[in-house]
């Protein structure tokens, strides 16, 4: 992990901390040191605390009396647990931005991002294609004009994270940068059903795929 700066010191820890699990640094279950990631990010122990409670408070940390703090578990039922929620939001986001007044311009975020996860396909950090894949289904949230449901989503998005992490071993990049695509142009011709048909063959994608044994596989290998 990188040294961050000063500033807003918990947010970035608590953002460096999810990008380590999305290059496999840490695994679900891992036990998080709040002494040695301090040391590793070069800030002292104080904002890395706060940051894990903030992570707790997401859901993406667990804290076990005289076990300290550990990442997520990630199980099979709950991916798809979670993937079945995240549905019904973006679903709803689809929808609500079809039904705000304008054109192709609801959707100028949306490009931006699409074309941010389409520079980083190829990139050999994991965690870059993790964050673009974030920013593409955030700014999805945002374009439905509806603030309660995009905080919904990003009190989910760093749970994704750790999804998406485990998932770049076995998910296809070009193929998830194609689907980006044709959503935005579903949602920019203004489909809807087009763009919900797109947007569930995406994120049911994650539902095929056995992450417990991605964990056990990476966990024998050393990350």
């Amino acid at each position: 992990m990188l040294p961050v700066q000063p500033r807003t010191m918990v947010e970035q820890a608590a953002e460096a901390i999810v990008a380590a699990a999305a290059r496999g640094i840490f695994l679900p279950g891992d036990r998080l040191v709040e002494a040695e990631i301090a040391r590793d990010l070069g800030i002292s122990r104080v904002p890395v605390r706060e940051a894990l409670r903030l992570l707790e408070s997401q859901g993406i940390v667990s804290s076990t009396p005289y076990k300290g703090m550990r990442l997520m578990q990630v199980t099979n039922a709950g991916v798809a647990a979670l993937m079945r929620v995240r549905l019904a939001l973006e679903v709803l986001a689809v929808r609500e931005a079809l039904a705000q007044p304008g054109g192709a311009e609801r959707f100028l975020g949306l490009r931006d991002a699409a074309a941010g996860f389409s520079a980083v396909v190829g990139a050999p950090d994991p965690a870059l294609r993790v964050a673009a894949e974030e920013q593409f289904h955030g700014e999805l949230c945002a374009a439905s004009g509806n603030p309660p449901l995009l905080a919904l989503w990003q009190s989910l998005s760093r749970q994704l994270a750790v999804v998406w992490g485990l998932g770049q071993g076995i998910n296809d990049a070009p193929a998830a940068d194609r689907e980006h695509h044709a959503l935005l142009q579903a949602l920019e011709a203004g489909d809807e059903a087009q763009a919900v048909a797109l947007l569930s063959v995406h994120i049911q994608r994650n539902e095929g795929q056995d992450f417990e044994a991605v964990t056990a596989a990476r966990r024998h290998r050393g990350g």
